[in-house]
Formats: C-alpha cells, sequence, structure tokens
C-alpha cells in the first residue's frame, strides 16, 4: 500500500469520454490521495508517459488502433517496472492469460455500479505501493552495499559459537586479513582460529557478557594474519537472529587498530614516567590550557588546595586563585601566551576557604603542530613569607598610631588585626574579631563610608584622613567614634589593606547633633521663635524675628519683650503663662495681639507660648512662637464686608423678584414676571462681580512679559462698544497676570462705553455712571497709552467730579439705579495684586482718566 497522504498519479487510457470522465471522478472524490490524468487512445497515452512520470497506468482493452494488450507491451519495453492495471468490459480467460504473459500488474473487469472504483482504487493504491516499497528497498540495498565496500575493514554475519563461523564476509576481509571473504564463509579458514590464544577466553567471555545483557558488544583482540603477522582489530557487532537450533546469530564490524594501540601503549608509558617525577615534585605543578582550564596537575596540587582530582577536573585556575588578583591573574596569563614566560604572586584559597600566598612561574607549551596548548609551571607556597613581611608592616604602622582602638584590614576588607583596646571596645575577645568583615561591628552604611574613603586616599595618594563610624558592641551599645585611617601597601606598592585608630566621639556628636537638630528645626519653620527668662528677657530669637519685627536676633538678646510688645498684652501672656504653672496638664496656651515693629508699626499676630523645661521644677522662662495673621485678620474683614454688601445689594431684587412673581400669580398678569426677571438678572450680574472680585483679590498667578497694547485691543473685542472707538498711544511691555490685566481692561472699557454716552445701551451698569458727553451724536472715545511710570486708559466723556473719585473704587459704590458698583473695586483689587497703585483724574478732552504706576520693567 502506498503511504497515508502521499499522492498517487494515475494515467487512465479509455476510448470511451464518458466512461473516461466517469472513473477520474469516482478515483479523485472518494480517494483523495489520488489523481487522474485520463487520454483516448493507446497513443495519447505512450505520448503522456513521455512527458510526465505516473505511478501507474489504467487501461482499457478494446480500442481502435491500439488494444490494451498492445499498449500493455510497448509500456513494459521502456517501463517496466511500472504498474499497469487493465480495466476491461470484456473477460475471458485468454486475455488474461495475455496480459499476465505481457507482464501486467493486476487485470480487473468492468462491472455494474460503483462499487468496482472502490476496488479499482485499492487495486492501484496495492500496485503503487508494492512498488514503491521495492524500489525503496533496492535504494537502501544499494546504499548499504556501497557503505560496506568503502568501510575500513569487514562486515559480517557469524553464528555464536567458539570459532565464530562466518555465514557472511564482506570484501574487506582480504585487505584487513589477507584471508578472502569466500575463505571464511566457506569455512576453510575459521576466523576463531585467527584470534591469538591468549585472548580467546576474554574475548568469548565479554561477547557472551553483552549478549546476555541484550546489549551490543565492543572489543578489542590480537590476531595473526595470512602472512604471520600480529594486528590489533578492533570488533563492535550485537545478536540480530537466532536459527531453529537456538544458537545466536551475529552481526558486526571489524577494523585494524594497530596503529592507534601501539600509540596509545606508548603515550601510557610515556605518561607514566612523567606523571612519577612530575608527583615526586615538592611544589605544585599544573598545565593549565589556553581557556584556563586545569589540564595537568601532580598530587601536591589536591594535597595543597583541599580539593579532589575529580573536582579539579572540573574547575578553572582562577577558581584557585582569590577573586582580588584576577586582574593581575589574566593580565600575566596573556603575557605568558605572549612572550613564553611569566610570573605572578597571588593568593590562592582553599576547598575550607583558607587563603596561602604562592608564586607561579609558567611557560608556553605547544602541541605537535607549534599550535599554543597551555601553560605548565611551578607554583611555590610564599605565605610564610607574606605574612613576616605583612606582620613587619603592621606593626610598624601601629606602632605610630597607638593609644586608641586600631585594626587592620586585608586588601579584601577583612579584620586581620586588632589591638586590645578595640576588643575592649567591642566586647569581644580579639580571636572572635579577627577574620570577620567589619560589617559584623558596624552600620553597612559607615562600611562603606570608610570604603570610599580608602578609595579616594588611594586617588588621591594621600597618607591618611578620617571619618566617623558607628560601632556597635557585643551588648549592642553603639558608639560614635572618629577613624582615622591609613592605606597598607606592600613592596610593589600595590594596595594591600589598611590600618584604621578611632577615638569615641559620642556625647559630644550626640549633643552637637541635637543642637544642630533643633536649630535647623526652628530655622525652617518660618515664624518668628523666642525664648524669654523668668524676667521676661530675650535668650534666643531665630532669624524669622527680623523680617516681623525690624529688629536683627542678636539686637533683641538681652532686651524685655516690651521692646516689641504693648504693656496691656504683655500682662495676658502673664496670666496665661501663670494658668500653665497652676495647670500641670496645659502644655501651651495661644493668644492673639499686636507686635510693634522698629518703626512703631503695629501688626496682629498669633503668640504660641510654651514653658521651658527646669530641672528643679521652677519657673525658668517661656519659649514662643509668632504668626502673622495679618492676611487673616483682612479675609476675616473682607468676609464682613462682602457679607454686608451680599446682605444689603442681593435682598432689594430678591424682595422685587418675591414681590412680582406674588402679583403675578395672584392678579395673572405675566408682565410682572419680566420685572421679577430683570431683578433676577440684576442680582446674577451681583454674584457674577462678587465672585470675579473675591478672586481677583487672590495673589496673582504665572507672571509674563505683556504687551499692553495688543492686550487692549483684545479686551476691547470682547466689550460691548457700539460706535466707540480705541486709540493706542506708544508701545510698551509690562510684567503682569495676562488674565487678570485683561480684566482690568474690560471693566474700564465698559465703564467708559456704558456711562460715558447717552446713546442706547444694553447690559448691566458694572461702575460710576459719570455724565455723557459734550456732543451727543459723536462716538466715544477711549484711549490707552503710556506713561513714564506705568500706563493709562482715559475717555473723551464728561468724567468723574473730584469729589467723588476717592469713592469710586470702594465696593458696591454706584450713581445707577442697575449697576452693581463692583467693576472699578475689581480693577483696584487687581491692580493691589501686582503691586501697582491706581488713580483716577481728568482726561485731556475733559473725561476720565485712570493711571497705573507699576515698578515692573517695561
Amino acid at each position: 500500500m502506498s503511504g497515508h497522504g502521499e499522492e498517487i498519479s494515475v494515467l487512465h487510457v479509455d476510448d470511451d469520454p464518458d466512461l473516461g470522465d466517469l472513473v477520474a471522478v469516482h478515483l479523485e472524490q472518494t480517494h483523495g490521495d489520488i489523481s487522474v490524468c485520463t487520454e483516448r487512445s493507446a497513443a495519447d497515452g505512450l505520448a503522456r508517459l513521455s512527458e510526465h512520470a505516473f505511478d501507474c497506468v489504467v487501461s482499457d482493452h478494446d480500442m481502435p488502433g491500439m488494444d490494451g494488450l498492445e499498449f500493455l507491451r510497448v509500456v513494459r519495453e521502456e517501463y517496466e517496472e511500472l504498474p499497469f492495471i487493465l480495466f476491461t468490459g470484456k473477460g475471458s480467460e485468454e486475455i488474461a492469460s495475455d496480459a499476465i504473459s505481457a507482464g501486467v500488474t493486476e487485470y480487473l473487469q468492468k462491472g455494474v455500479g460503483t462499487d468496482q472504483y472502490a476496488v479499482l482504487a485499492n487495486r492501484i493504491e496495492r500496485a503503487v505501493g508494492e512498488q514503491r516499497a521495492k524500489t525503496a528497498l533496492e535504494e537502501s540495498e544499494r546504499m548499504l552495499s556501497t557503505l560496506i565496500s568503502n568501510l575500513p575493514g569487514m562486515v559480517y554475519r557469524a553464528r555464536n559459537e567458539p570459532d565464530w563461523p562466518m555465514e557472511f564476509v564482506s570484501d574487506g576481509a582480504a585487505e584487513l586479513v589477507g584471508y578472502s571473504s569466500t575463505a571464511l564463509e566457506s569455512g576453510d579458514v575459521s576466523w576463531g582460529t585467527l584470534i591469538e590464544e591468549s585472548e580467546t577466553e576474554r574475548l568469548w567471555e565479554t561477547v557472551q557478557t553483552c549478549i546476555a545483557a541484550d546489549e551490543p558488544f565492543e572489543v578489542s583482540y590480537k590476531i595473526e594474519t595470512a602472512d604471520g603477522e600480529t594486528r590489533w582489530m578492533w570488533e563492535r557487532g550485537r545478536v540480530v537472529d537466532t536459527d531453529d537450533d537456538g544458537v545466536e546469530i551475529l552481526e558486526g564490524f571489524i577494523t585494524d587498530v594497530t596503529a592507534r594501540e601501539e600509540r596509545e601503549r606508548e603515550l601510557a608509558d610515556q605518561r607514566a614516567f612523567t606523571e612519577k617525577l612530575i608527583d615526586s615534585i615538592d611544589d605544585m605543578f599544573y598545565v593549565v590550557g589556553t581557556d584556563g582550564s586545569l589540564v595537568r596537575w601532580n598530587d601536591t596540587v589536591p594535597s595543597v588546595t583541599g580539593y579532589t582530582n575529580e573536582k579539579l577536573a572540573s574547575i578553572g585556575i582562577d577558581d584557585l586563585i582569590v577573586d582580588s588578583d584576577h586582574d593581575k591573574l589574566w593580565r600575566i596569563f596573556e603575557e605568558t601566551l605572549g612572550t613564553g614566560y611569566g610570573t605572578i604572586e597571588a593568593g590562592v584559597e582553599t576547598a575550607d576557604g583558607e587563603q596561602l600566598q604562592y608564586e607561579f612561574k609558567g611557560s608556553l607549551i605547544e602541541d605537535e603542530r607549534g599550535d599554543p596548548f597551555g601553560i605548565a609551571g611551578i607554583g611555590r607556597d610564599i605565605t610564610e613569607r607574606k605574612r613576616r613581611e605583612r606582620e613587619l608592616r603592621e606593626y610598624r604602622t601601629l606602632v605610630e598610631n597607638v593609644g586608641d582602638p586600631m585594626y587592620v584590614l586585608d586588601r579584601d576588607g577583612t579584620i586581620e588585626m586588632v589591638n586590645e583596646a578595640m576588643a575592649v571596645h567591642l566586647g569581644y575577645d580579639r580571636s572572635e574579631i579577627i577574620g570577620s568583615e567589619p560589617a559584623r561591628f558596624m552600620p553597612d552604611a559607615d562600611v562603606e563610608e570608610a570604603a570610599e574613603l580608602i578609595r579616594d586616599l588611594l586617588d588621591d595618594e594621600k597618607t591618611w584622613a578620617s571619618c566617623e563610624i558607628r560601632t556597635i558592641s557585643a551588648d549592642g551599645t553603639v558608639r560614635i567614634n572618629e577613624d582615622r585611617i591609613a592605606p597598607l601597601f606592600d613592596e610593589d606598592g600595590t594596595f594591600d589593606g589598611s590600618v584604621g585608630v578611632m577615638r569615641e566621639t559620642t556625647e559630644r556628636k550626640q549633643r552637637k547633633r541635637e543642637l544642630e537638630r533643633y536649630e535647623t528645626i526652628i530655622e525652617a519653620v518660618g515664624d518668628p521663635v523666642y525664648t524669654l527668662d523668668d524676667e521676661g528677657v530675650f535668650t534666643y530669637a531665630n532669624e524669622a524675628i527680623e523680617r516681623l519685627t525690624g529688629f536683627e536676633p542678636d539686637a533683641l538678646i538681652g532686651e524685655h519683650i516690651s521692646t516689641i510688645m504693648a504693656g496691656d498684652d504683655i500682662d495676658r501672656g502673664s496670666d496665661l503663662i501663670r494658668t500653665m504653672l497652676s495647670d500641670p496638664t496645659r502644655q501651651n496656651v495661644t493668644f492673639e495681639t499686636d507686635i510693634v515693629d522698629q518703626n512703631g508699626e503695629y501688626t496682629p499676630i498669633e503668640i504660641h507660648i510654651a514653658l521651658l523645661p527646669a530641672a528643679d521644677g521652677e519657673f525658668n522662662g517661656t519659649a514662643g512662637v509668632i504668626r502673622d495673621i495679618s492676611d487673616r485678620k483682612e479675609r476675616e474683614r473682607q468676609l464682613a464686608e462682602f457679607a454686608s454688601v451680599v446682605s444689603h445689594d442681593l435682598r432689594n431684587p430678591l424682595n422685587v423678584v418675591k414681590g412680582r412673581i406674588s402679583v403675578a400669580r395672584t392678579s395673572g398678569d405675566v408682565s410682572h414676571l419680566e420685572a421679577a426677571e430683570s431683578a433676577a438678572d440684576r442680582m446674577d450680574d451681583l454674584i457674577n462681580d462678587l465672585l470675579t472680585l473675591a478672586r481677583q483679590g487672590e495673589t496673582v498667578g504665572e507672571t509674563t512679559m505683556v504687551d499692553l497694547a495688543a492686550l487692549a485691543g483684545q479686551a476691547w473685542a470682547d466689550v460691548e462698544t457700539g460706535e466707540a472707538r480705541l486709540e493706542k498711544h506708544g508701545t510698551a511691555t509690562v510684567e503682569a497676570d495676562a488674565a487678570r490685566l485683561r480684566t482690568v481692561f474690560e471693566n474700564l472699557f465698559r465703564n467708559s462705553v456704558e456711562h460715558g454716552s447717552t446713546s442706547s445701551r444694553s447690559g448691566t451698569d458694572d461702575s460710576v455712571e459719570h455724565g455723557t458727553p459734550a456732543d451727543d451724536d459723536a462716538p466715544m472715545t477711549v484711549s490707552v497709552g503710556t506713561t513714564d511710570d506705568g500706563f493709562y486708559v482715559a475717555d473723551d466723556g464728561d468724567g468723574i467730579p473730584p469729589e467723588e473719585r476717592q469713592d469710586v473704587f470702594g465696593r458696591g459704590y454706584t450713581t445707577s439705579d442697575t449697576g452693581t458698583g463692583f467693576g472699578l473695586a475689581i480693577v483696584a483689587e487687581v491692580a493691589q495684586a501686582h503691586g501697582w497703585s491706581v488713580s483716577v483724574t481728568e482726561s485731556e478732552s475733559g473725561g476720565a482718566r485712570f493711571e497705573f504706576t507699576t515698578c515692573s520693567e517695561r
């Protein structure tokens, strides 16, 4: 059968077109892996075969010109193995016999119904599958034959018996042992007789053991060839079958490995001699590959390092060297590979963590091709020498710094030595301290600070420096110390550790830090802070008090509180202090008063007073915090003022709304609702202006340099100006909050247009009505210009009478029945928020002129 899903290409030849199409439809639709090409004659079928490859031919018998049998004979001449099925409606034994003689693959007689096509499809798949399997087997056999003929040895099939009788031997036998394959297969020469007698028993036991374990066997042994030469054979085989007598059938491969065996024996002898010589050396001998891996070592290496041979085989040279020497190690390693020789002193870390100092001398070695193989060398223990040298340096440094707790750290920062004073300071025995990390006795941050200091010393090539270090003793006590640190160097000038001498400063530092902390807090408060003694005399004042009183802090020290406070207020404060003294539960008091500055000006303040602590429990004075509440008092005043305005100005229109609605409800006359709506609109205007006024009083937002002329033009466009026109005189910039300044222009323009003209106007009256222009028909002109110290807005109306000019900026002031009276108040608030001043005077044409004085760059 063909493989599942593997397409089968079929050539169908039948002179009946309807039947041909029907066969193709049934085969392709019911068997998705079959594709059909249909031809109407044998001649066309032969032409199609010459153009395309097909897996099978299906042909009718009775066809004009060339019948199916003749077609089959021609196909067999050219395509000997191509499956051919004769599918005919004319069946007879004679035709079937002739077809079989001609080499037909299948003979199938046409029937009635569709079942015959399923039978045809099965015959096609079976024929193609068998042909493909046969082709694959032939190809496999060809490849296997080629492979066997090219193997450097012989392939065999033998019985598992003592003389290993051969049933098949490949042609390689003659070259391998001098006997032909025929001689070995016939038994004229027995393979077992070629094997040296000393090898026979060992060989038999090894093979039988593997057979019993159902595993392949692999053996090496000596034989004697046809010319009497002894050769080494390597054989690999396994059981592939069992004959009728129960004897296992073996198949395998045998090749000559004499040269390899001889070379391995020579190398083994050389290796044995070399190993004995190397192992007799007391120093460490090593061979390191070019990648740093350990290739060879003597017995001294595991003896010194504590690592097993298995462990050494899995690590590199850098695993034996301490981390701090890695950079130096690889630098010398590369130097040795380049120059052929190198020496290095480095620390060796043993399996149990012990560190030894060694001197390594190595030379480059090459392989048989002359390529670098690695480095071979000797390692000599110099630990004792280094210890003595280091001990000398340590004692010399300690002598120069003796007197306080001191220590020595190695290059990795581990504690190597401490004096007795340090042991007492930390509360440990010296043996418990040595070998520890500094972080065991001090915070990590302090360890890092000291390490950074050492790095700075190395970078700056300084001898010593000091830093503050906290130590934690065995009982948990934390002490603050001044640590004087100096780096240590070896004879080559390489950093080799550090030494430190400590002096405890715990109490001094605590007092200083506590004082600094409180001073920082007091200065950071921002409000004036002071202390008075029991007589009311200043003993301390922070910098903030100068901003409020004009007195420098030092000028107030020694002065009485009456310097900045009136007598009645001092009496009030004294009463509150007596209240605290009589009531232990009261820790502080607060009261409002006024403070008098250096110029005699009064500022409303709020004072928070507390008693100063006293060791004997007696009154020792007070501490106070002063807060300027001017803004709060101003907000309270404004709030009261706003409440008055709201209660007064909103009540009238509210009464109108209620009254008109009541009349409209009782009389049914809806015209009263128009008056109610007008009153409601007035209330809306009042509320909007009140909100605007409240916002304008706040601190201005972000300021930028504003073009006055441009901003005035934008504001003019947002105001109902009718036929009035705007003139701009000069150009200038002012630092301002653009949105607030635009509100100023809008209110001033609205004031001029709505109250400086007798023409019809709509909207509410936002400011003071100040008359009508002389010419009722002339349009209003409003001008904006600059002055030496600011800018102005003027109109050509009748102006504002002199007696009213002081009142026009008041909140709620208006001469109009419909105005809110807040327009010019908003202007004044914005100016004040910017730090400007505004005044009203008469313009050149007799109208109103509002002048602004600014301090900003223009």
